[in-house]
């Protein structure tokens, strides 16, 4: 039985939140509330040290919320959002780059019931997951464009490491999911990046196979990376997918970037450097599928 990975020491992990830039944020949080009972935790206009250390500093003074599913319990702050009157929404599943959020769920298929008729798009309806009946999931498409996937742990399922059963509707975030039309490249710089090697094999992905006109059936490349507490990347392999516009705000748009924690002593790809914010270090890196990447180290 593999040892849990913060005692493996992994530079990376584990993942804090994903950050959606939309043109109405109140939209946003009004599905979020009803939908999946986040609260607000900040909202406040975008620092300036935040856009300068991006190197976005159009960014500055933007409206940015936090939403999360208890406002005392930072672990479970999973999303952000920033507001950029310009922002277009994209189609749900159709570029390379951030191609979902995975959040921890309590009941999915009462979720997905209630979500029939509210602010969400279901994509997929609740069913077991091809690599493992221990885990349902379910996917909706959200009002900027972002895709999740809703996902029940209901046992341990070896060899992922994954969070305990959720006790909130929408716990957390814990495994990122991308989109990359080179695979292999892909999983080679984020094992790099994590220290440690993933886990690769063939699997179907029904939604995204629906949103391209595919068998929901057919079995595609996918690779897992585990990271730092109880969470991972998990990269899919489609080359049907081109690279996503960005915003003039300086990041992709819908799902514009996904956070890490990270150990200070993380090595960096060239080019990346940390800026010290306060008690907190912070750098924003682009990725090999075009993603934008932000490492937290305390």
């Amino acid at each position: 039985m593999n040892s849990p990975a913060g005692e493996r020491r992994l530079p990376v992990g584990p993942v804090q939140c994903g950050t959606l830039v939309t043109r109405d944020a109140d939209a946003v949080v009004r599905a979020y509330r009803e939908g999946l009972d986040l609260v607000v935790v900040s909202d406040a206009p975008l620092p300036a040290a935040l856009a300068a250390a991006w190197g976005k500093p159009a960014l500055a003074g933007r409206r940015m919320l936090v939403l999360g599913a208890d406002a005392a319990d930072a672990s479970t702050h999973w999303l952000r959002v920033i507001e950029w009157s310009l922002a277009a929404a994209p189609l749900p599943m159709q570029h390379s780059g951030w191609l979902a959020l995975e959040v921890l769920v309590k009941d999915v298929c009462a979720l997905g019931k209630r979500l029939e008729n509210g602010p969400f798009t279901v994509l997929g309806p609740p069913r077991a997951l091809a690599v493992n009946d221990n885990i349902w999931a379910m996917q909706v498409a959200g009002p900027a464009g972002e895709t999740l996937y809703l996902t029940e742990v209901r046992a341990p399922v070896q060899p992922f490491e994954l969070p305990p059963p959720a006790t909130h509707t929408a716990e957390r975030l814990f495994i990122p999911v991308l989109s990359a039309r080179e695979h292999a490249a892909a999983m080679d710089w984020y094992e790099e990046l994590a220290g440690c090697k993933g886990l690769r094999f063939e699997t179907r992905v029904s939604a995204l196979n629906a949103a391209l006109g595919l068998d929901p059936e057919w079995r595609r490349p996918v690779g897992t990376l585990q990271l730092a507490g109880n969470s991972m990347i998990e990269i899919d392999h489609v080359p049907e997918h081109r690279t996503p516009p960005f915003n003039a705000s300086g990041l992709p748009i819908g799902l514009a970037m996904v956070s890490f924690h990270a150990r200070r002593d993380q090595s960096l790809p060239a080019g990346a450097t940390w800026y010290e914010l306060g008690a907190t270090a912070v750098t924003l890196m682009q990725g090999p599928a075009g993603e934008c990447i932000e490492l937290l180290a305390p």
